[in-house]
Parts: structure tokens; C-alpha cells; sequence
């Protein structure tokens, strides 16, 4: 009996002590894997939100790349006496370089002393700019002439914060003529990695070889702090000089922390980003907690382990490719941009040239009809047109035409067009359009949607060599936040849609990616632009909208359009008057306001010879002189962007002079004055550089007739 007894009591206590050590030998087995797994999540993290502000860092250095090149090209063969002279005109260029990048906050133009010649926050330059006691900011300043980026150091004069970057110039002979320096706001990095870190205990650093910290978030409460060869950041980059992970306690807030560091591509920089260990820590023993609080057996602790790990790898897979959709979208949209700005820059210039060699070659090819001068004259008034019409689209890609959107009947829209797309596309190709009933109202610019749904029908029947059919369909539709999560800057929202649909060839995917790059086209040479889609895509996103591509080879493709939904009421359209005939004048006074000189003759002489009076105007305080004489002025005919006062400034001041006084604004390129977020403020009357004789007689007489 007692051997029995103690048998039983042996099996108990065996059984007491596999109940125990089982479930915490198997605790203890989880709390390692998990401790590992912790860690590594966090690194994920870590690299993740690393790669986010590298990429961020890196698009701000490349643009800064970009802008010394812009400002060389500006400065090429001048020297320090012709800067002086053009400081201002110089001065505005730097404006908009600062305008298009706001992450810089002043662009300098120094010269071989570095003292200031050019800035682009002050015209003139202050005194104090230039002042002995700025040697503090001077020793900051490239020592070669590569790019060299300073230390942070705060302007006394203005007390900003800020880091130069600066890079050699050279005169016409390849001699050092001074440096171009660009002053970078350390608090548009804070900002941004402020957003990133998102309420956690992350912290992101802009360092520069040797150690010199740039930027941080959180902000150190002093400025000018260097991580020394000893720091764990140091010892590192000494090791690995491309960077690397590494715990260490920071330098900067002494936190034990979990960093990881990366070099920069082609700059002096690393981009560091971390957590605080105790925070990995304090999450991996919060989740170890949960297990001892719900105890459970050894089992279905196992498999609950085992289903926790498969849905956070599913949610954690998700986000990743949420994450890469986005980047993807938020890369295409810089580089739309980046091409966008540089088209906006040179519009006005281009479209004033054109207007000077329409206007000339019309005047010609008047008075020289006929014969080989005449046939000389008008191929080159055509090629003239077509570089007019690759301007309109450039700017149409860019998003920088002005619009006057009004609310439109798309059902409308596309039945007035049958007969135009009937003709366009020619007897082998079949149009059909399939109108919705109970279509919403949309609010756009309709030429341009015409011009847009012209564009794709023509490359629809360009697929279809030997024929086929186009189907244009129009819908309501609704956007909704999964969709738009997955599409840069579409917001969710009832949307009008309007589809071309072709039977052709269909395009692979890679051609899809390209289709809306400008110039990017798969016709042989000779046969496009390549702007047509481009200008489809400028068009639709700078009115709202949204456009999309869906094909298969061999099964056609559809390009779907969404325009935001318009309650407005409907205001029935008035088609344009043709401008066949050039109406005359009765002598009325037009006052002409244009800066350059060459666009001033040709509207001078255009309305001189249509009988109108016409008085000019190098600027607006010119023309202002003349509007405070007694003699009548019936009609201002103004450029918009002029040196000093713009023309839109210019009419509200001739106004107060001459209450009622008719404004007819001309432009290459607003630039904001009169357009704003890409629409024509109310009231306005704009006629579009380049223009032809007839269109500029109409529009005057017109604007001259109304009651």
C-alpha cells in the first residue's frame, strides 16, 4: 500500500511538474522567438521609414542639383558688372527657383569676394548682407568647386536657422567668377520627419560627412551639434562607410536607441532613423503579458501563437504593398511635375517669339501671295503653327493653361461631336456613342474636353490600321476611398466619366506605365508628338479629374475620364464666332501695354491697319501716364506679365481712373496673376499668345461691341 501510495504520489508530483515546467518551458521558448521577432519587425520599420526620408532627401538634393545648373545657365558669360545691371530681372528668376522647391528658403549670387551680388529675398541687397562680421557664414562656403554643403548656422539678420550649399562659378574663360549659394531651411527636413515618425518615439537625422548634424526630429535644444569619431554613429560609418544598423546610446538625447544609416547617392550626407530599444522592449513584454493574463494550455496557446502570426504577417504584407502602390504614384507624380515646371518656365518667352514670327510671316504672306516667295512664306507660317501647337499642349501637360470651366452636358458634348469625329476619323472607322440617361452635370473647360476626347479618339483609329470600330460611352460614377488610396491626389466623390473604346491593337503594360510621359509615343518617327495623351492627362488632372487606361493586346484598349460631379445649373454654351474675316475699326482709341518691343510693333501695326487709333506703352507706369492725360481711351490691351507692375495690377489701377474702361489681357504665360488654381478669374477677357491677325481683330471688336 505505501509503495503504491508513494508511486501515485511520485506520478503526481511528475505530473505537477510537467503541468508547471511544460507551459513555461513553451512560455519561455515563445518569449524568445518573439523577442527576436520584435526586434526584427522594428528594423523593418526602422529601414522602411529610413528609405522614406532618403528618398525624400534625395529628391531635395537632385532639385538643388538642378536649380545650380539653372542658375548657371542664367549667369553663363556674365560678368560681375552685367549682374549688377540685371540684378533685378535676375533676382525675379531666383524668386520662382524658390518658389518651385520649398525646401529651400534663398538662392545667393556671390561673387569672387562672396559678398551678395544677387538674391532672391531682397532687391537690393542690404548693406548688412554684405557686412565684415558675416565671415561666420563666408567660412561655411564651398572650398572647391564641387557642391559643398555647410553647417547649420543662424542668420543674424533675420535669425533663420539654416545649412548653405554653395558651388563655384566660372566666367565665359573658365575662370573662378564666384560661388551661387543656396540657403536650406533645416526645418523643412524636421517638418517632414516629424510626419513620418507619426507620434512614436522615432527620430530621423540629416548628418554630413564628418559628423555635422543638419537636421533632426525631435530638434536638439542646441544648434551646431557634431557626432565625433567616438559616437556610435562614428564608429560605424568607420567601419562601413556606406552606413549600416547599429544600438547605441544617441549623442544628441542620450536614448538608448535602435538606428540604422544610410549614405546618401552622389551627395556627402547619411540619413540615420531610429526607435528607442525601450519602446521595441516595452511592446514585445506588453504582448508577452497578454499570454500570462489569458492563460492558456500548451496547445491552444500554440495555436493562437501561430494564428497572431499569420494575421500580422498578412496585415503586415498589406501595408507593404499599399506602401510600394504609393511610391510608385508619388514618383510619377514628381516626375509629371518636374517636366511640368520646366515647361510653365519657358512658355512665355516661346509664346512671344511665336506671336513676333506669326504676326510677321502673315503681314508677308499678304503682301507676297503668290509665286515661290509666297509658297516660301506660308510653309513657314505652318511650321510656325505647329510649334504654336506643341506650346498649347506642352502647357496643357503642365497644367499651366488657363481654363474657363463652366458646367457642361457631357451627353451634350459628345452628340455635337459625331459629325467632327465622323470626318476626323474617316470612312473605315465606325464611331458609336452610348449617352447615359440621367447624367450628372460635370464642370470643365469645353474646348478643352472636346480636344481632349478628339485626342483620344484619333489615337483609338491609330490602332486600328485596317479598320475598326470606336465606342465613346459617358456614366456616372463613384470613386470611392479604397480606390483613390491606391491613385495620388484623386479624392473620393461622384465623378462623370466619359470612355473612348477602340477594337485595335491593345498596348502591353510597360506602354501603359509610359503612355502619359510627354513625347513618349509608339508611332514611327515623323508620325506624332507623343503630347497627346500627355495633354489629355494635363487637362483632366488640373481640372479635378481623373484618367485611366485599361487594354490587353490583341482586344482593344478603353481610356476612361472622371470629372468631378458640378450641381450647378446647366448654362447653355454659345458657339464661338468664326474668325474668317478681320472686322474693322471706327477709330476707336486701344491703348497697347507690352514690354517687348518686337510683340508691341506687331499689335500696333495690326490695329493700326484696321483703323483704330492706337497709343502705346512700354510698362504700366507708362500707361498709366497716358490714361491721366484727357484723351479718350476706349479699350486697354494689356500683357500680363511685365517687369514691375503685372497687367492684371495695371487694369485695377487704369480702372479707378476711368471707371467702366474695357480690359483685354494678353499671355503666353499668367503665371497666377489672372489664372488661379488653373482657372480664369471671373470677369476676365484673355487672348492667348501666339495670335493671329483675325483673332486679334475679333476679339477687339468684340470687346469694343459688348453692351
Amino acid at each position: 500500500m505505501r509503495q503504491r501510495r508513494d508511486a501515485a504520489l511520485r506520478s503526481l508530483k511528475l505530473m505537477l511538474v510537467a503541468s508547471v515546467a511544460l507551459p513555461f518551458l513553451l512560455f519561455c521558448y515563445a518569449a524568445e522567438v518573439n523577442y527576436h521577432a520584435a526586434f526584427e519587425l522594428a528594423d523593418e520599420r526602422i529601414e522602411r521609414a529610413g528609405d522614406i526620408a532618403a528618398e525624400q532627401a534625395l529628391r531635395v538634393f537632385q532639385s538643388i542639383s538642378v536649380t545650380f545648373d539653372s542658375v548657371e545657365q542664367i549667369t553663363r558669360g556674365r560678368t560681375d558688372q552685367t549682374i549688377k545691371l540685371n540684378a533685378a530681372e535676375l533676382s525675379e528668376r531666383l524668386k520662382q527657383f524658390v518658389a518651385a522647391l520649398p525646401d529651400i528658403s534663398s538662392i545667393w549670387i556671390l561673387d569672387k569676394q562672396l559678398d551678395a551680388q544677387v538674391s532672391s529675398l531682397f532687391f537690393p541687397i542690404p548693406a548688412a548682407f554684405n557686412a565684415p562680421e558675416r565671415a561666420y557664414l563666408k567660412a561655411q562656403l564651398a572650398p572647391d568647386e564641387k557642391l559643398h554643403i555647410g553647417e547649420v548656422v543662424r542668420i543674424q539678420e533675420t535669425g533663420r536657422l539654416i545649412f548653405p550649399v554653395s558651388k563655384w562659378r566660372f566666367d565665359s574663360s573658365g575662370t573662378f567668377a564666384g560661388l551661387t549659394e543656396i540657403s536650406v531651411s533645416p526645418q523643412a527636413f524636421e517638418r517632414f520627419y516629424g510626419r513620418l515618425a507619426a507620434r512614436t518615439s522615432a527620430s530621423f537625422t540629416l548628418v554630413r560627412e564628418g559628423g555635422a548634424v543638419l537636421a533632426r526630429y525631435p530638434a536638439p535644444a542646441v544648434m551646431g551639434i557634431k557626432l565625433d569619431a567616438s559616437s556610435g554613429f562614428g564608429q560605424m560609418i568607420a567601419q562601413n562607410p556606406d552606413g549600416g544598423r547599429y544600438t547605441a546610446v544617441s549623442s544628441i538625447d542620450n536614448l538608448e536607441r535602435r538606428i540604422h544609416a544610410r549614405k546618401l547617392a552622389g551627395f556627402p550626407l547619411y540619413i540615420t532613423s531610429s526607435l528607442e530599444t525601450r519602446d521595441i522592449l516595452g511592446g514585445w513584454l506588453r504582448y508577452m503579458a497578454g499570454h500570462l493574463i489569458f492563460g492558456v494550455p500548451a496547445t491552444l496557446f500554440l495555436v493562437v501563437l501561430i494564428l497572431l502570426a499569420m494575421r500580422r504577417t498578412s496585415a503586415l504584407y498589406a501595408e507593404l504593398e499599399r506602401r510600394e502602390m504609393l511610391e510608385a504614384s508619388l514618383r510619377q507624380s514628381q516626375k509629371m511635375e518636374a517636366v511640368g515646371q520646366l515647361t510653365g518656365g519657358v512658355a512665355h518667352d516661346f509664346n512671344n517669339l511665336l506671336t513676333i514670327i506669326l504676326g510677321n510671316l502673315q503681314m508677308a504672306l499678304r503682301q507676297n501671295p503668290e509665286g515661290k516667295t509666297g509658297r516660301l512664306i506660308s510653309n513657314a507660317h505652318q511650321a510656325a503653327d505647329r510649334g504654336a501647337e506643341l506650346t498649347r499642349r506642352l502647357l496643357a501637360f503642365s497644367r499651366s493653361q488657363p481654363l474657363d470651366p463652366h458646367p457642361i452636358d457631357a451627353n451634350r458634348l459628345v452628340a455635337g461631336m459625331s459629325d467632327l469625329l465622323d470626318r476626323t476619323l474617316g470612312e473605315t472607322i465606325a464611331v458609336e456613342t452610348v449617352r447615359s440617361a440621367g447624367l450628372w452635370l460635370t464642370e470643365a473647360d469645353a474646348p478643352q474636353l472636346e480636344a481632349a476626347i478628339l485626342n483620344l479618339a484619333i489615337n483609338a483609329r491609330d490602332a486600328m490600321a485596317d479598320g475598326g470600330k470606336v465606342t465613346i460611352e459617358t456614366g456616372n460614377a463613384f470613386l470611392d476611398e479604397f480606390y483613390c488610396q491606391s491613385v495620388d491626389a484623386v479624392k473620393p466623390g461622384q465623378y462623370v466619366m466619359i470612355s473612348v473604346t477602340d477594337t485595335g491593337t491593345g498596348m502591353p503594360q510597360e506602354v501603359i506605365d509610359k503612355a502619359f510621359d510627354p513625347f513618349f509615343t509608339t508611332k514611327p518617327a515623323g508620325a506624332g508628338t507623343g503630347l497627346g495623351l500627355s495633354q489629355v492627362y494635363g487637362f483632366i488632372r488640373q481640372s479635378g479629374g481623373h484618367v485611366r487606361i485599361y487594354s490587353e493586346i490583341g482586344e482593344g484598349t478603353t481610356v476612361k475620364i472622371y470629372l468631378p460631379r458640378s450641381f450647378a445649373r446647366d448654362k447653355p454654351l454659345t458657339a464661338a464666332k468664326a474668325a474668317h474675316d478681320s472686322p474693322a475699326g471706327k477709330q476707336e482709341v486701344v491703348l497697347v501695354v507690352e514690354d517687348d518691343a518686337d510683340v508691341r510693333a506687331y499689335v500696333v501695326e495690326t490695329l493700326s491697319a484696321l483703323n483704330y487709333s492706337v497709343r502705346e506703352a512700354a510698362n504700366a507706369e507708362a500707361a498709366l501716364s497716358i490714361l491721366d492725360d484727357p484723351g479718350p481711351v476706349d479699350l486697354l490691351l494689356t500683357d500680363v506679365v511685365m517687369p514691375g507692375m503685372n497687367g492684371r495690377a495695371l487694369a485695377e489701377a487704369a480702372k479707378l481712373r476711368r471707371p467702366g474702361l474695357k480690359v483685354l489681357y494678353m499671355t503666353g504665360y499668367s503665371r497666377n496673376a489672372i489664372v488661379h488654381q488653373g482657372r480664369l478669374d471671373a470677369g476676365v477677357s484673355l487672348m492667348q499668345k501666339p495670335f493671329s491677325q483675325n483673332v486679334l481683330a475679333m476679339r477687339v471688336r468684340t470687346m469694343l461691341e459688348e453692351a
